[in-house]
């Protein structure tokens, strides 16, 4: 594991999630992130993982690295780092994107009168109108890969767009921040409990609390090489600790079998 020693100068970023703040810096062009709940770098380093034994390109999501982190006081702690991907180009979040164009997305999200499919449609439509961008298919496969690994922090502010202010174009940030997932939380669920009770209790965001729902709304191809990610996993020398075995324990979900790419899913 690698050791980043936070240099003095460097500013303590809190970045704030639906749970709660978690320490992160900027050391040269990597993001160091801190662990506060309990596992989120190990969860984010093998949420990462899955997607690098995916089928999209490298350059639509963000690869994640376990690190020991040491203050410059001395203190250490675990957590795990990425490097930056923005560039010189603009983040704008989905809810700073409505919010630029004077509206909001709540009055949708929150409407019971509407079906998860008819609010993310209506999203989607605002954001094609917004940005020239359709985006349908690649947030709904980012809900299909939420659902997969229990995501339970993708609301609208972690639904990134990147904006080139030379070119006035848009797009779609790679898939980022999944640090709350695998039942990474130790606070909300306690280790030594059953999975199967804990994975009842997570609820996913921003369509729909139902997983279930939401990754209903991906019908396109399969993506994940399921045999691949297992072999990568069990070769591994990283002690994932719970988070693999959530994730080992999602991937022998029959629910999940259309996202793995025929012939991967053998030898369960």
């Amino acid at each position: 594991m690698e050791t980043i020693h936070i240099p003095a100068e460097a500013v303590r970023i809190i970045s704030t999630s639906s749970k709660g703040d978690q320490s992160k810096w900027r050391v040269s062009d990597q993001w160091v992130k801190q662990n506060t709940r309990g596992y989120e770098g190990q969860a984010e380093v093998l949420a990462s993982l899955v997607l690098t034994h995916s089928t999209l390109p490298e350059k639509d999501y963000v690869k994640y690295y376990p690190c020991e982190i040491v203050l410059p006081d001395g203190e250490r702690s675990i957590g795990c780092y990425s490097h930056d991907f923005r560039g010189k180009l603009q983040e704008v979040t989905l809810e700073r994107l409505f919010e630029a164009n004077f509206t909001s997305s709540d009055s949708i999200l929150n409407d019971k009168s509407l079906s998860t499919g008819e609010k993310f449609e209506q999203i989607m439509q605002q954001v094609q109108d917004f940005t020239g961008l359709d985006v349908r298919v690649d947030i709904a496969r980012l809900l299909a890969f939420d659902a997969l690994i229990l995501n339970e922090d993708r609301h609208t502010n972690n639904i990134l767009f990147l904006y080139n202010p030379v070119e006035k174009s848009w797009q779609l940030a790679p898939i980022f921040d999944n640090g709350l997932s695998l039942l990474s939380d130790e606070k909300d669920y306690a280790p030594g409990k059953p999975l199967t009770i804990l994975k009842r209790k997570v609820k996913a965001k921003p369509f729909n609390s139902s997983f279930s729902k939401q990754h209903a709304l991906y019908t396109e191809a399969a993506f994940i090489h399921k045999q691949r990610l297992l072999e990568t996993i069990e070769s591994s020398t990283i002690d994932f600790g719970r988070a693999k075995q959530v994730l080992l324990s999602q991937l022998n979900n029959p629910s999940f079998k259309h996202l793995f790419i025929e012939g991967s899913e053998t030898n369960d």
